[in-house]
């Protein structure tokens, strides 16, 4: 009997970079990758400039730039205020294109894709955010049919892992850490080897998330060059990134043991990882430019409503009128970065005061909100002339932002976004994208207009992304060998529908024609 095989089977790498895998195929430790690559087409992806932390899984699946589907960050503007609010997969303005598929009458299974949302009645079987990196989803781990999750936890358990951000920092919960990512690594091949073995889907997509977890936090222990580096404790654990990328290429080699010789087969890495260093705030150096500097009134109101935040017992607050929430809210309007303490944060003006403010992106590009009158509720800055002039005065300032130890420039430019993503509709995206010189570390930096600003390292990440990614390909009519152009991450999508007989013209990304073969 012959055993269930996909038409189309493809398994993503999360955050896995592509030089460390063809380093680590040619010397050996990656042989299912190096015959992937020694079997098929080699390429190179790009993915959306400026916002690819946020916006690379939805604009994979997707198939459509992040103005299209709207997510770049895991906290968002809302359009036409000043509000912050969590970015959920509900929140998306596209759907996936494996609803296309299942419409169209295909067989699809989904395992794991990052920041995508549930698909109601879908035509086969999903699990969301069973083992991801960072999940999006409120209500935990959800699957498609409902009863499927029963299932998993009661035959795999739950994500032995959780948020890799909330592992400590010792040398025993790394250690922990490292071991818990294997294990999890070899569970979900268990996992999604039963699944693919239940039938001959059409199309069977998983995402291995962990090559993302431990970039961020073990990026130290792999880089002897990193600030953070102990040889003792690196001797001892030896390399925790090509562990566990070794850990993923064997279970791709399960995966590919049931993938028959009609299967087309696409394994994608879908961006890069290198070291993490630390930036200054950005809304400081905004403030700073505008030279606006805090009150005494300021000041006593933030005394106050610190006692209220806190939890001050009711004599503590009765001296001030207003709802408690009103008053968290007014405080969640002023802050301009998510780390800035609360009171310091009460000492800040309202956006609605400001010409230009920071808003949430991710720490390779910072990006910046203009107040732009007719679009915010209080613009202060008028579209234009107006606008171009704040800009182009705003750029040269911050371009002479200097590293103090190196002296070099802690910015390499300041980009507006409608310039990144010509003939677009980029209301809903930041409007300059400032993108930080990550080649050296940070700590200190000065120009002659905005003075000195410190720049300590925050949070317990040690490794952070690189923009490009690579993919492998290999099945029927595919021929060996590398693609000389580039494919956007947006192409996936587009390909994945040409392979399965179903076109899908309303997105951005088109199919990559060397992975069709003679299709």
């Amino acid at each position: 009997m012959t055993k269930p095989a996909p038409k189309l089977l493809v398994i993503a790498l999360d955050a896995a970079d592509g030089d460390l895998i063809l380093g680590w195929a040619d010397d050996g430790h990656l042989p299912n990758l190096q015959r992937a690559r020694q079997r098929g087409l080699l390429g190179r992806t790009r993915n959306p400039p400026g916002l690819y932390v946020g916006a690379l899984w939805p604009s994979f699946f997707t198939g459509m730039s992040p103005s299209r589907h709207g997510r770049y960050c895991y906290e968002q503007i809302l359009p036409a205020s000043y509000e912050r609010r969590p970015f959920l997969p509900t929140h998306l303005k596209a759907p996936p294109f494996w609803e296309a598929l299942s419409r169209a009458g295909r067989r699809v299974a989904v395992v794991d894709v990052p920041k995508s949302p549930l698909t109601p009645g879908i035509n086969g079987i999903q699990l969301c955010d069973w083992g991801t990196h960072d999940p999006a989803h409120g209500a935990g781990f959800e699957t498609e049919p409902a009863e499927l999750a029963r299932e998993v936890v009661a035959r795999y358990g739950e994500d032995p892992v959780g948020s890799c951000d909330r592992i400590g920092q010792t040398d025993q919960a790394l250690t922990g850490f490292r071991n818990g990512l294997i294990n999890r690594i070899a569970t979900r091949a268990k996992l999604c080897g039963e699944l693919l073995e239940r039938e001959n889907w059409d199309l069977f997509l998983t995402v291995f998330t962990e090559s993302h977890c431990v970039g961020h936090r073990l990026w130290h222990v792999h880089d002897p060059a990193h600030p953070g580096h102990d040889p003792a404790f690196a001797s001892s654990l030896g390399d925790p990134v090509r562990d566990v990328y070794t850990a993923i290429d064997t279970a791709i080699g399960s995966l590919l043991e049931r993938a028959g010789p009609d299967t087309t087969v696409l394994l994608l890495a879908s961006h890069g990882m290198g070291p993490h260093w630390s930036e200054p705030a950005l809304d400081r150096i905004l403030l700073r430019w505008e030279d606006w500097k805090p009150g005494r009134l300021h000041r006593r109101s933030a005394r106050w409503a610190g006692r209220i935040w806190d939890g001050a017992p009711a004599w503590a607050t009765s001296r001030l009128s207003g709802p408690v929430s009103s008053l968290r809210r007014d405080m969640a309007l002023r802050r301009g970065h998510p780390k800035i303490p609360l009171r310091r944060s009460l000492l800040m003006p309202l956006l609605s005061d400001r010409k230009v403010f920071a808003v949430p992106n991710n720490d390779i590009f910072g990006a910046i909100q203009l107040n732009v009158v007719g679009r915010e509720p209080r613009g202060r800055v008028r579209p234009g002339a107006e606008s171009d002039a704040l800009f182009q005065q705003l750029r040269r300032d911050l371009l002479e932002l200097v590293n103090v130890e190196t002296g070099t420039p802690v910015i390499r430019d300041l980009v507006r976004t409608a310039d990144l993503y010509p003939g677009e509709d980029v209301r809903s995206l930041p409007d300059v994208l400032v993108e930080w010189d990550r080649s050296v570390p940070l700590t200190r930096c000065r120009s002659e207009k905005l003075g000195k600003f410190r720049s300590p390292h925050a949070g317990v990440r040690t490794g952070d992304h690189k923009p490009g990614g690579l993919f492998f390909a290999f099945g029927p009519g595919i021929e060996p060998g590398e693609l000389s152009a580039t494919s956007s991450i947006m192409d996936f999508a587009a390909t994945a529908g040409a392979l399965l007989g179903v076109p899908l013209p309303d997105i951005d990304g088109t199919p990559i024609a060397g992975v069709l073969g003679g299709r």
